[in-house]
């Protein structure tokens, strides 16, 4: 993962010019509240409409304590039909996967959890 994350260094990101640095595990320590990442939990959302909002996501997942939904987009800048979704802790996550397969307007999406 990090020679692939290298490649990507200097280059554009959508009108933003983007550094990539390998950093030792002590620095980026002490810069994440370690506590708080130990309590969250992941999962990726695929499979969704391109024109689905953060809005859309949480009312999908309504029973669950979101932190933070990314939807993310292809190297064109378009919508790319996932998202990474950062929940307050495990439990919210297994809830989330409860969901998968039920659809969020006309499709239907894949929840799983990332490790």
């Amino acid at each position: 993962d990090l020679e692939k994350a290298m490649k990507c260094n200097r280059k554009y990101l959508h009108n933003r010019f983007i550094v990539i640095e390998e950093t030792e595990s002590d620095t980026y320590n002490k810069h994440v509240d370690m506590e708080k990442t130990e309590k969250e939990a992941f999962s990726k959302l695929s499979g969704l409409v391109w024109s689905v909002t953060e809005e859309d996501i949480r009312t999908f997942l309504h029973d669950c304590k979101i932190t933070e939904v990314c939807i993310t987009n292809n190297e064109r800048g378009k919508p790319s039909g996932n998202a990474f979704v950062c929940f307050e802790s495990e439990a919210d996550m297994e809830k989330a996967i409860a969901h998968n397969r039920e659809n969020l307007r006309e499709r239907y999406v894949i929840v799983e959890e990332i490790e």
